[in-house]
């Protein structure tokens, strides 16, 4: 593809603290013409504080981008290299669209998931359960969980889950140990836990 350099550099570009994303870095690499639409000498691009959603979706997203990154940085194989890079420069621009938007992205939410009467089945007709919304979008989530390249997504998807009382706190601490960083050995028990919790809302 030519897009990206072989040798990846992989960061982040989104400080949530500040709500500041580096423009200039996250548009490197890709071409003039997916950067038609930007104004790639923005730098320091910082949101407003009411933006809030936006800001809480795109450090999953700078997470998504970095975790892919480093995915890319160890396959050999130049085909599936290329796929990746598609889907990394997809996300990036989904996060410079968001940024220099993001009012359009502010409010728009997913339909809301049923409540568990509302999905439960009539007795007799439980097979009914997998098609649900809830079944549907749960075994996505797992899905996204297997994926270290996909961790981002699932956890933008997981927090749109209704958490009853101190589930959405103990939902955010978990959340955050992943954004903190974790080292190859202890994803995969992070990904068990996450996944035994999130079980009881899918």
């Amino acid at each position: 593809m030519g897009i990206f350099s072989q040798k990846l550099a992989c960061r982040k570009f989104f400080t949530y603290a500040t709500k500041t994303l580096d423009f200039s870095g996250l548009s490197a690499g890709l071409s003039s013409s997916e950067l038609a639409d930007f104004d790639v000498k923005l730098g320091q691009f910082k949101l407003s504080p009411e933006f809030v959603k936006v800001s809480e979706k795109l450090m999953l997203l700078d997470l998504q981008q970095y975790d892919l990154c480093q995915t890319i940085a160890n396959i050999s194989d130049r085909s599936e290299r290329d796929r990746m890079f598609s889907q990394l420069a997809a996300i990036k621009m989904e996060m410079m669209r968001m940024a220099a938007h993001p009012e359009a992205y502010e409010n728009r939410e997913a339909k809301p998931m049923q409540s568990e009467s509302q999905v439960k089945p009539a007795e007799g007709n439980r097979e009914a359960l997998g098609d649900s919304p809830v079944s549907k979008a749960g075994k996505k989530i797992m899905q996204l969980l297997d994926n270290p390249a996909t961790i981002g997504e699932a956890l933008l998807e997981a927090a749109k889950l209704p958490f009853r009382g101190d589930d959405k706190v103990r939902f955010q601490q978990k959340r955050q140990r992943y954004i903190d960083g974790l080292s190859d050995h202890e994803r995969p028990r992070w990904v068990g836990e996450m996944k035994n919790f999130l079980a009881q809302y899918l």
